[in-house]
């Protein structure tokens, strides 16, 4: 038993500190709502394409648009991107995040 809670103990301390979110870097909260964001104007976009047949979609500019409303930039929320994406279990509990509130949206405008 003491032998089982001394490796316990070793395997504990052994572990690598959680880092720490840099301060180039979005906090998860943050960066959670602005990737709802991006998902809904890649949901836009693709309908654009597909069923409304538009020829010409500034998505560019519904992005522009989302980075000023949320009071980032684009290359602040890539870096943002690649520091969650290296930590697969946040970006995980992330995106599901993302569908969660999504659904809920979807469900209120249903309403």
């Amino acid at each position: 038993m003491r032998v089982l809670l001394l490796l316990l103990l070793l395997a504990t301390a052994c572990r690598a500190p959680e880092a720490a979110v840099p301060p180039d870097v979005l906090p998860r909260d943050k960066f959670t709502a602005i990737l709802v964001e991006a998902q809904l104007i890649e949901a836009r976009t693709n309908h654009e394409l597909v069923v409304a047949h538009h020829s010409s979609i500034p998505s560019e500019q519904y992005y522009a648009d989302m980075f000023k409303e949320q009071g980032t930039t684009k290359e602040e929320f890539q870096r943002s991107f690649a520091f969650w994406s290296g930590r697969s279990a946040d970006m995980k509990s992330i995106y599901e995040e993302v569908l969660v509130e999504i659904s809920r949206r979807k469900d209120e405008q249903a309403q």
